[in-house]
């Protein structure tokens, strides 16, 4: 025991050194964190697209011949069962991924890098490009968060140094799937860490860089929804357009998220229904995804695809609505069978079709113009995305970063910060802090361990004195940074908005004491 609390004491003296020295070798790790997570996150893309494209020809073949379409059962049977071994040894490897990575950044849970990594590269290709609804980009935080906490072993590093680089592959992973480096930055801030930290910024915006170079070394200069140029505005007296479609778009991502956290309900029901156990759900998604497949190629995937097509052909809005009710229905089947693959893509897919469906009414009405349409379909996946995942700054800078366009700023806040408020006025919670409520046990096992963490004062807590805290027993503020000058800490020392505070607790009392503080 007494060896166990010198190791302890060790490790966060090496913590707090590594929160207080030069942003160089953070910035280095960074770097490491991206080529690493870049690469891994660029091939798994690579392969996806190139799948993808296969199955969509073999749809398309089998409307000559059905045993193409038997080709593509045995395909999915082999999906099916390889993910039922797989799941059994490692559950991680499920679904979006990014609840994962928010547990292990709060403490609650330690995943097996290695395995989660190569399961998941391997799974998530086959699963995702085989036609499923299912988004690359959740997968692709994982495996960037994983590569960063790789990274981390190899180097031999603390657990706040290891937090940082994970948090820094997260956000490389985001940057290597859409080209886009600031919002994964930002995503990683708004929806998983949840504060600036010096030494986190740094390395993350670094991997995030460095990671955006290396998927535009791969997939050229490009953006990956690139939209038409010079997109005219509407005038200034039309702006409640937009109020109007940030409070539609703001109901539509409530309804979205209620149905996505229950559509666990609809498989355990057809489970039972057809005595499939959980490990096989996959086989329902399958079946009813053939269909769709054979009737309509062009709706299948996560959605790209689909979002560049209602620029150039000119959908009417029924046909926008029924797309838009096909993808909701479908991607919600396709993620709940469990499979590896994320929703984030799909939302933006669905986003589109909703704007999109309001710029075909507004063109009847005459409201705008034909050259003004693309706009609609922009604005449809930052309101309905920012909504969703309750990010609004990330949804915003992400379908900037996607479409290589910066001129739509101010429309794309007034529409996001409406859908934003409509969503919390409702009380949708973030969709993926909520699924990780849904996927943690009621209680969390406590193995002790410490750590160092580092957390600014805000407004919450600004102007108090640390003995005005309520913290929990065994959590003790170490140091708080005033005016760059580092002071110790007693129960009087008053804390002011700016200051940072260095904070000793276990690792399951990270996401607790953030909620406190934060």
């Amino acid at each position: 025991m007494a060896k166990e609390s010198i190791s302890q004491e060790d490790d966060i003296k090496r913590e707090f050194n590594f929160t207080t020295h030069s942003i160089i070798s953070q910035v280095l790790r960074g770097v490491l964190v991206g080529i690493f997570a870049g690469l891994v996150v660029g091939i798994f893309r690579f392969l996806i697209e190139k799948i993808f494209h296969l199955v969509q020809d073999v749809y398309h073949r089998s409307q000559q011949s059905l045993l193409w379409l038997l080709a593509l059962v045995f395909f999915y049977a082999f999906i099916v069962f390889l993910n039922a071994g797989w799941v059994k040894s490692e559950k991680n490897i499920k679904g979006s991924g990014i609840p994962q990575v928010e547990a292990e950044l709060k403490g609650l849970m330690s995943l097996s890098w290695w395995s989660v990594l190569w399961k998941k590269f391997v799974l998530g290709i086959l699963a995702i490009s085989s036609g499923l609804m299912l988004g690359r980009e959740g997968p692709s935080i994982q495996l960037g968060a994983m590569s960063g906490k790789g990274v981390s072993k190899f180097l031999n590093l603390s657990a706040a140094e290891e937090r940082a680089l994970i948090a820094s592959g997260a956000a490389a992973g985001l940057a290597a799937a859409f080209n886009a480096p600031i919002a994964g930055l930002l995503f990683v801030v708004e929806e998983v860490y949840r504060h600036f930290s010096r030494f986190f910024w740094v390395s993350t915006l670094a991997a995030s860089l460095v990671a955006n170079f290396v998927s535009l070394s791969m997939f050229g200069l490009t953006p990956v929804l690139d939209m038409p140029d010079n997109i005219p505005v509407i005038r200034l007296e039309q702006y409640w357009i937009y109020l109007v479609m940030g409070l539609l778009l703001g109901l539509s991502g409530f309804i979205y998220e209620k149905v996505i956290l229950n559509i666990q309900l609809l498989y355990q029901f057809l489970g039972r229904l057809f005595r499939i156990s959980e490990a096989y759900y996959p086989i329902l998604a399958f079946a009813l995804i053939l269909p769709i497949g054979y009737f309509l190629p062009h709706l299948l995937g996560g959605g790209n695809q689909l979002i560049l097509s209602l620029t150039a052909d000119h959908y009417t809005m029924g046909t926008l609505l029924l797309f838009f009710a096909l993808r909701f229905v479908w991607s919600m089947l396709s993620y709940g069978s469990g499979l590896p693959g994320g929703i984030f893509l799909p939302i933006l897919a669905l986003g589109s079709l909703l704007g999109g469906a309001m710029g075909a009414v507004c063109l009847q009405l005459g409201l705008i113009s034909q050259e003004q349409f693309p706009i609609f379909i922009i604005l449809g996946m930052s309101g309905y995305f920012g909504a969703i995942s309750k990010a609004p700054l990330t949804a915003m800078i992400l379908v900037t970063e996607m479409v290589g366009d910066i001129r739509n700023l101010m429309p794309l806040g007034l529409v996001t910060l409406t859908a934003y408020i409509i969503m919390d006025l409702l009380k949708g919670a973030p969709v993926y802090e909520a699924m990780l409520e849904k996927m943690l046990p009621d209680s969390i096992e406590d193995q002790g361990d410490t750590t160092l963490i580092e957390i600014p004062v805000s407004e919450k807590i600004a102007g108090r004195q640390v003995h005005e805290l309520n913290l929990p027993d065994g959590v003790l503020i170490t140091m708080n940074v005033h005016k760059g000058k580092t002071q110790t800490v007693n129960g009087s020392t008053r804390l002011y908005l700016g200051d940072t505070i260095y904070l000793v607790l276990k690792k399951t009392e990270i996401g607790k004491i953030k909620e406190e503080l934060l």
